[in-house]
């Protein structure tokens, strides 16, 4: 009897909703489309909201975003800074 291979490949059906899973993640439809950067036609198309975010960030695939660590400094409204925060923010890549 033969073992099975195993295929490290994604099916198109899967890699659809690894995409899905990432949009909803890291780019939530109603917030954007709200503030106009999606648009009513690509509610549910998660190829199109990504090739939009690519598009706006100049990404050759979405999960560019937040690959490399980011520092920066947060302004906060009426001096709410939390006090264990430092003048700059890290936030780390979310693939680390």
């Amino acid at each position: 009897m033969k073992k099975q291979e195993m295929s490290l490949e994604l099916t198109q059906k899967e890699k659809d909703k690894v995409l899905e899973r990432f949009m909803k993640e890291f780019f939530p439809y109603g917030p954007l489309q709200k503030a106009g950067f999606f648009t009513k036609e690509m509610r549910g198309d998660y190829k199109a909201q990504a090739a939009r975010v690519c598009q706006w960030f100049g990404f050759k695939t979405v999960y560019e975003y937040r690959a490399d660590e980011l520092r920066c400094h947060l302004t906060y409204a009426d001096n709410a800074h939390p006090a264990n925060e430092g003048f700059v923010t890290v936030l780390p890549s979310i693939y680390e």
